[in-house]
Formats: structure tokens, sequence, C-alpha cells
């Protein structure tokens, strides 16, 4: 079968999307489909324009960007790849330079698939303009993206939901998976703690530095813990700017308490999340958890969630069963959690077992797509 996945940003840009797309199109590709990605050049630095990465064709294309990656918009369009395509799957309804692309490929006579994510996510978002003007663009592109998609596809049961009840439309729920070997690996807390000298307990975040994920509310939440819990430590993972953090930290008087690693490689991440009491997920809107694939690598280690009652994630996490839930914005209820997980062993065995026992692995979600590629459209 010849795929062709859709998506503005693949690798070696990295992120949330761009690891989902990463590992579909590559083990669909080991299992002898000719697999192609046509993405924008942003991001990619002096990759070349076209070049195959682990058997998978990837064609970078002319774009323009209005400031936020999701209002980049391709110039040119490489319909030769569309035209003789056996599935066309874009991912995100709220990329204008997915839309566009599938409405292509829909034009062509190509067979197409949209994965719809974060609908109707941006009335919770900080920025007022955002929040004013966001719901019209969204629904905007959700009813193009509807109408040039022959398959419809969730990740998450929120977003499932409110098409079915606001669109009228019924979607095949796909969500993302982990890697196999993930449930298999050896435990790397040892490795982890003498890279980064640490010997206390401590709670880890991983993700990207960003506003929206909340970061400050975990510091700040530290910062209420602090004398209760005196050896507490937090580890902060992931790419961006840690200066704000550094200081708002160094003003409520944590920031020895907290370790920022930046990026670090697989390995280094699993032996982060081995060694930690919990995963902490403090975002504050719906539009930055689609589906947050670090829970699921959290809980194929075993290990409890704490996270915000948003997006998916109350969908996912069942509070005091696979996770503790808390109000977003909100450090007092997260310091309580915290607290709660810090002093109480048994509980966070008992969370990271019913967690791991819902973990699901590309393999298992690859196999499902192929089905629903093959499908008769409706």
């Amino acid at each position: 079968m010849k795929i062709v996945h859709i998506s503005h940003h693949y690798w070696p840009v990295i992120g949330g999307i761009e690891n989902v797309v990463k590992a579909l199109a590559e083990d669909m590709a080991r299992l002898g489909h000719e697999v192609h990605v046509i993405t924008s050049r942003y991001g990619a630095g002096d990759r070349p324009r076209e070049e195959v990465i682990n058997g998978v064709y990837v064609h970078r294309v002319k774009s323009i960007r209005f400031r936020y990656p999701d209002l980049t918009y391709p110039i040119e369009i490489p319909r030769n790849i569309l035209r003789d395509a056996d599935i066309v799957h874009g991912h995100s309804q709220n990329s204008l330079f997915t839309v566009r692309v599938v409405e292509e490929a829909k034009r062509l006579g190509a067979k197409t698939v949209m994965h719809f994510m974060a609908v109707n996510a941006l009335r919770d978002h900080p920025n007022a303009l955002i929040r004013l003007l966001g719901p019209y663009y969204s629904r905007l592109t959700i009813e193009r993206a509807i109408k040039s998609s022959d398959i419809r596809l969730t990740k998450s049961l929120r977003d499932r939901e409110i098409l079915r009840s606001i669109y009228g439309i019924d979607t095949e729920y796909v969500p993302d998976g982990i890697n196999e070997d993930l449930l298999k690996k050896p435990n790397l807390a040892e490795e982890f703690r003498r890279k980064y000298h640490i010997q206390d307990p401590f709670i880890v975040y991983v993700g990207r530095l960003h506003r929206l994920k909340g970061i400050d509310v975990l510091i700040r939440a530290l910062a209420l813990i602090k004398d209760e819990e005196p050896d507490l430590r937090a580890v902060i993972i992931g790419p961006g700017d840690r200066r704000p953090y550094v200081r708002l930290a160094s003003k409520l008087g944590v920031r020895d308490r907290i370790v920022f690693t930046g990026f670090v490689d697989e390995d280094t991440k699993i032996g982060g999340i081995d060694a930690s009491i919990a995963l902490v997920l403090p975002s504050i809107c719906d539009y930055v958890e689609v589906f947050s694939l670090v829970i699921t690598e959290a809980w194929a280690r075993g290990k409890p969630v704490i996270a915000s009652a948003v997006g998916e994630i109350p969908f996912r996490v069942r509070n005091m069963v696979s996770g503790l839930l808390v109000p977003s914005r909100d450090p007092k209820a997260l310091a309580q959690a915290i607290l709660l997980l810090s002093r109480d062993e048994k509980l966070r065995q008992r969370l990271g077992e019913e967690g791991r026992s819902s973990v699901i692995t590309w393999s298992h979600v690859v196999g499902k797509l192929l089905e629903v590629y093959k499908r008769e459209q409706p």
C-alpha cells in the first residue's frame, strides 16, 4: 500500500504530534508499505527537501507561516505523490497545512483520512485574542476537514464526543501507543540518579517548557510544601527556555530543589520516570492535551500520574484509580496531590499498576490503522 502522512512538522522537529507521525510512518515502512510524509521545511534546518529516513520518503515543501505552527500554509503541493496514493492520512484539522494538502488529495481522487485533535479546544486559552478568534478558526478548519475526509479518526474520547454532539459525525477511536520495548527495559533509575547526582525523592515533569504546560504552577506547588517535605525535589525534563522558571523558583525559594535537564535521550527520560515518585502534568488548557503520550510512558513503567483535568486527560486518567486529577491553575490542589503520593507508597504502586494495564503499543495502533485504511468508503 502507498501511504502518505501529512503534518506541518516532521523530524528533526521533536514534539507530540511529530513523534507520533514518525512512529506510525516508520512502523508502516517496516511492514513493507511505501510510506511518504509531506511536511513543511520549518524546523528542518539544513536537511534536504527530499530524503529517505528509516525507510520513509520525506518531502519538505515550501510554505509560509503566520506566527503559529498551525497557521502554516503550503505554497507548493507534491501532487504526483498524492495522485496515486492508496491512502492520505492528515494529522490535526487545526493545521492549515494539513487541511489544505488533504483537500488537494481528495480533489485528486485519493482516499483520505483525518485524525481530529483538540476539537473546539481554544475556549480556555489564556490568550484573550485566541479565545476570541480561535473558535471561528476552529469551526472553519473542522468543517473543511470533515468535507475533505473519507474516514474520520480521533485519539481523544473528548474529541469524539464533541464531533458527535456538535458536528453530527461518528469517528473511529485510534489512540497513540508506545514502543513495545518500553515495557521490557530494565529499570534505569540508578543511572539517572548518578547522572544528575540526585538521591532525594522527586516528582518529574516531561515535556516542552511552554507556558501552556503549567510549569509555573508546579513550581508554586513545590514552594507550598517545601517546609512539609524538605527533601522532595522536582525534575523538569524537556526543551525550551528555562529562564522564567529559574527566576520564579529563585523568587519562591525553591531553586535548589529543581533540576532542569533540558532535552535528553530516550533512556535518560525513562530513567527520570523510573526514579520518580510520580509524573506531574500541570497543563492549564484543553488545547495542549490531546493525548499525552508521556502519561502512557509513565504507566508503562508502573508510575502514577498527577495531572490537571484538561483536554483528554480526565477521559484517560481516573482519579484515585490510575492517577490523581487536580483542577488546572491551582497550585494548592497540586501541592496536596503531590503530598498524598509522596507519603503513600502503596497508593503509588496501586495507581501505577492500574495505569500499566491500559497501555497499548505502536504495533497494535498500526494494525488498527491498516484495517481502517482498507475499509470500503461509506
